[in-house]
């Protein structure tokens, strides 16, 4: 095993989360002397995130009531300015529940003495995810798609076309 230090390892725990680990990386967590470590880090990690959500309330708050002074031209402004926090509290909240997830995994890992498993579906619906965010950077983008391209999407309807590709075409 690796020694890594605490902030590599608060590293390692939030890439795990994003599903962003490479092999080696989730190696140095699912050894069994970093398990309790791992847990507490994700602790760690609730505690801040729930620090950054009351931050963006208190935020929110003090711009709406400095927007609000500003009368029927602050309107606006507390409408935009709602909207803006309200999409930043959603991301953190849900970055929250992944972090819970994972959290109630790891107790379960504690718990029985067994490393978590890859789950099949998790990484599916990870490539799903992948798959669609390829497709909307390619029309974000206006770039043309390829056989190829259209191929990978046709998988998210349950259809194999690569072996359609004319491979002369491309």
């Amino acid at each position: 095993m690796t020694k890594v230090n605490d902030d590599t390892f608060a590293m390692l725990v939030a890439n795990d989360v994003k599903n962003k680990l490479m092999p080696n990386e989730r190696e140095v967590l699912l050894d069994a002397k970093n398990w309790d470590r791992w847990k507490r880090a994700l602790l760690a990690l609730i505690e801040n995130l729930d620090h950054q959500i009351n931050e963006i309330d208190a935020a929110c708050a003090l711009d709406v009531n400095r927007f609000k002074a500003l009368g029927r031209d602050g309107k606006k402004l507390v409408d935009e300015s709602q909207r803006i926090y309200a999409d930043r509290r959603t991301k953190v909240e849900r970055f929250k529940g992944y972090v819970n997830r994972r959290l109630d995994q790891v107790m379960a890992m504690i718990e029985s003495g067994q490393p978590i498993e890859n789950n099949p579906w998790e990484l599916a619906e990870l490539l799903r995810k992948a798959i669609l965010r390829h497709r909307a950077l390619m029309t974000k983008h206006d770039l043309e798609a390829t056989a190829i391209d259209n191929a990978l999407w046709d998988t998210l309807e349950g259809k194999w076309s690569f072996d359609n590709i004319d491979e002369s075409t491309l």
